[in-house]
């Protein structure tokens, strides 16, 4: 099964994604990523249905806050879609998600971090628990520690609830990491779609798309390039670290 995509005006933009995986889509500020996201999230096609239950985050969500609290601006959107529940559980477990307690239930969505911001809105997609989650930039002015809490997050959300994850995103280090498939793009136009290796592998795909090579796949290069060593390739530093430890032992 596959969420089926094809733009009606142009056979660049035609594509498939793989249901209850994680699709990165990179590419460089200004490539028309977050356009491509509203296409999606407006005419895509799940399983042959067209799907009801999406979570669509904008790339600055901040902008889109009316409420005068947080509380309200979750519980706004469990009301829009209807959805019966103890709101009150309901919202402080979104919260606890994403990384914040009760504490901020009463306050205002305008008076915290940008960093906090990105962390509310994705609590009010993450609250509805949509099977299909649309995601422009969802890394963006977190530090790294609340990155790597969100990438574990998706991670189990993907493999325990079966999720399916649609992310645009200029941070490659957290593409490598997390995507099972990547799509690059450039100039509004696919340039690359599959194996995340293989694309950030690939020096000169990079360059003429302009998107950044991760840290990981640089230092491994850097290793081959000066010392002779192919590691070969990982997505977690962690693994990177056991195969230098391996080598120097």
């Amino acid at each position: 099964m596959a969420i089926m995509f094809k733009e009606a005006s142009t056979d660049d933009l035609s594509f498939n994604i793989n249901e209850k995986k994680i699709t990165f889509i990179v590419g460089e500020s200004g490539s028309g990523k977050s356009s491509l996201l509203s296409l999606i999230n407006e005419d895509i096609s799940y399983s042959g249905e067209i799907v009801k239950s999406i979570g669509f985050l904008k790339q600055n969500p901040e902008n889109y806050f009316f409420c005068n609290t947080i509380y309200d601006e979750i519980l706004y959107e469990l009301k829009k879609k209807k959805i019966k529940c103890d709101y009150d559980k309901k919202i402080v477990s979104a919260l606890k998600m994403v990384g914040l307690d009760r504490s901020f239930l009463n306050r205002s969505p305008f008076e915290i971090s940008k960093g906090e911001q990105k962390k509310v809105a994705i609590a009010c997609v993450l609250v509805c628990n949509p099977k299909l989650y649309i995601l422009d930039e969802p890394f963006m002015n977190l530090d790294y520690a609340s990155k790597k809490k969100i990438v574990k997050l998706f991670r189990m959300m993907k493999l325990k609830y079966g999720k399916t994850f649609v992310i645009a995103s200029s941070d490659t280090n957290v593409a490598l990491e997390l995507a099972d498939e990547v799509i690059g793009f450039k100039n509004g136009k696919i340039v690359f779609q599959g194996n995340k290796f293989d694309l950030f592998t690939n020096h000169e795909l990079l360059s003429k798309a302009n998107i950044l090579e991760p840290k990981i796949v640089k230092f491994t290069n850097l290793v081959k390039n000066t010392k002779g060593i192919n590691l070969g390739y990982r997505d977690d530093i962690n693994d990177l670290m056991k195969d230098i430890y391996r080598f120097v032992k």
